[in-house]
């Protein structure tokens, strides 16, 4: 299952004429988190190990990362839990509401800069609604 892909973004009225680089930033948030919450899968943290020690050392951002798997998110880069956590998550859109909210000074969402403050931001609200998750499915 494909959750996301910066390209599919570059269409929407509300990218207007930005860079792709803003389709990436809210992608790259989210597989950050995945990624520092050890939910991805087996055969991508063995394909992406380099970046993810170098997302931790915060040496690239969560855009580059992003860039780096062309602004993809799939379930092939999940394990189980994180699958059925953005099956219920990401793939319904909540995500995308709460990052607008996250950002309410922000008309649209392809205006969030890629920092790691944001991706601090985001990640509370991630942590949050993973526990309530878990909570609901254990």
């Amino acid at each position: 299952m494909l959750y996301d892909k910066a390209n599919d973004h570059l269409e929407k009225k509300e990218f207007m004429d930005l860079s792709i680089i803003h389709a990436h930033t809210h992608i790259g948030i989210f597989l950050t988190w995945i990624a520092k919450n050890d939910l991805t899968s087996e055969d991508f943290e063995d394909e992406a190990g380099l970046q993810i020690r170098n997302l931790e050392q915060r040496s690239i951002s969560c855009c580059i990362f992003s860039e780096l798997w062309d602004g993809v998110i799939s379930d092939e880069m999940l394990n189980e839990k994180a699958q059925k956590f953005a099956d219920a998550y990401y793939a319904t859109g909540k995500y995308i509401e709460d990052y607008r909210k996250i950002f309410p000074e922000h008309d649209c969402m392809y205006l969030v800069e890629d920092t790691w403050e944001n991706y601090e931001k985001v990640a509370k609200v991630l942590d949050m609604r993973f526990l309530e998750w878990k909570n609901i499915n254990a």
